[in-house]
């Protein structure tokens, strides 16, 4: 696999953080930046290499079940996230608080990153460096959250209260989109 191969693959597989990341940080999220930049780049890192590992065996069980798996941890998500934009500020803030603490995070990011256990898997049976896979995909992925971070906080301080359900939308759509396939 050549590095244009893996740069182009990189950029794919991170796309979906960056519209997750628009979303977080239309939720004025600025002060958790860091950790959610961190907790994404580092899963980005992990599952495709626990994909690399992971070997026949478990691929077939997995990849009967890693889009749904995602698809309904995002939607969740969503819905959660819209119907916490309906409560009063008081409930709102505890509701973000638990979307960017760690736990909220991973879950997060396992949910977007679930079918790169399969990527990882696949391009496993290749000739391919598994370090050098996995960093390009965490590098794109650090890149994507940030850029999603600062523009999601920038349409925030510019759209208004609105911005909560957009990214409770957002989720829901990227869930959906993980279950029945990117249109062509």
């Amino acid at each position: 696999m050549t590095t244009v191969d893996l740069i182009l693959l990189g950029i794919v597989i991170a796309s979906n953080n960056l519209a997750f990341a628009f979303g977080l940080g239309a939720l004025g999220t600025s002060k958790y930046h860091l950790r959610i930049l961190v907790i994404f780049t580092l899963t980005e890192f992990t599952i495709p290499l626990v994909g690399l590992l992971i070997g026949r065996l478990i691929s077939s069980l997995i990849a009967d079940h890693a889009s749904i798996v995602g698809s309904l941890i995002l939607v969740g998500l969503g819905i959660y996230t819209i119907f916490s934009s309906l409560k009063d500020r008081n409930k709102k803030d505890t509701s973000i608080e638990y979307i960017t603490s760690i736990k909220g995070l991973v879950l997060i990011a396992l949910g977007l990153s679930v079918d790169n256990l399969l990527v990882g898997f696949s391009l496993g049976l290749r000739e391919v460096n598994p370090l050098r896979l996995a960093l390009f995909i965490a590098f794109c992925s650090m890149v994507f959250t940030f850029a999603g971070l600062k523009g999601g906080k920038y349409i925030k301080n510019n759209v208004g209260k609105y911005v909560q359900v957009f990214a409770g939308i957002i989720l829901i759509v990227l869930g959906a989109l993980n279950y029945f396939g990117f249109p062509a």
